[in-house]
């Protein structure tokens, strides 16, 4: 099958410090990859790295192909017409990702305004066809609402059918569940693993939830300080993890009770 993303010896150096060293993966079609790691190791920044969106002073050196687009050197005028359309993203913070002053369901049709040929009533349907299947419309929340009358969960289902409008090729979701009922996660999972069936969309999912990872991902990379320690499919990786990291990440996170003493995680030096 061929490859729609693949990131070669990616490396990000922020004005202060190196951030991310040498990482590389593929991710095809309707596949889901998960990066995992403890706060700090990078993930955000790679995905942000993926997005073209890092602050200014950060220099990126590697390579970032979705299928024959080089990303790493792209202008800013071509990304606008890649963003949104090709791959989208679920911000980790909906609240500030989030333009206070307009109505959700205008940003919503945002994207399908910028990105489509479609009609205002067309943007209209549409809109309230995705708030339906994010789960808003149940839960009585009108397009005519801004985010500050929302919940934190309500703000990133906006966010995810933000993301949806344009039938991307990649998702990437930045923790976009935490602050999910199991119910709704249950839900939103569904869509998104719906959306990679029907329409071969590939997902980028960044979590600290192995759970979550386990029953949804197909492929695992596990990340600290900026490297990757292991990556394979997750059957390999959660059963079989070669790296003391992943073993001891996986011991905590899986196999601990409410009364196992909390132990620090062992400290592993990743040569750089």
């Amino acid at each position: 099958m061929r490859s729609l993303l693949h990131v070669l010896n990616l490396s990000v150096q922020s004005p202060n410090r190196p951030i991310l060293h040498d990482v590389s993966f593929t991710l095809e079609p309707g596949q889901i990859l998960a990066i995992t790691g403890e706060s700090g190791s990078g993930k955000s920044t790679l995905a942000l790295s993926l997005m073209g969106l890092l602050p200014p002073g950060f220099q990126t050196n590697g390579s970032i192909r979705l299928e024959k687009t080089e990303l790493s050197t792209l202008p800013e005028q071509d990304w606008c017409q890649i963003r949104g359309k090709r791959l989208s993203m679920v911000f980790q913070e909906p609240m500030t990702a989030l333009n206070p002053t307009r109505r959700i369901g205008t940003q919503i049709g945002d994207t399908l305004r910028l990105h489509t040929t479609l009609s205002r009533r067309e943007i209209d349907t549409e809109t309230r066809t995705l708030m339906e299947q994010v789960g808003l419309s149940e839960a009585g929340v009108s397009e005519r609402a801004y985010s500050h009358q929302l919940s934190g969960g309500q703000r990133q289902r906006v966010l995810l059918a933000m993301a949806l409008a344009c039938q991307p090729e990649l998702l990437i979701a930045d923790e976009f569940s935490t602050a999910l009922d199991a119910r709704t996660q249950a839900a939103m999972m569904a869509l998104v693993t719906r959306r990679c069936k029907t329409q071969g969309m590939a997902v980028l999912m960044i979590s600290h939830d192995l759970g979550l990872v386990r029953r949804h991902a197909d492929h695992v990379l596990v990340m600290k300080d900026g490297a990757c320690l292991e990556q394979g499919t997750t059957a390999s990786v959660f059963n079989a993890p070669r790296h003391p990291y992943t073993q001891a990440l996986l011991t905590m996170s899986l196999h601990g009770t409410a009364r196992t003493p909390l132990t620090p995680l062992p400290v592993f030096t990743v040569p750089l």
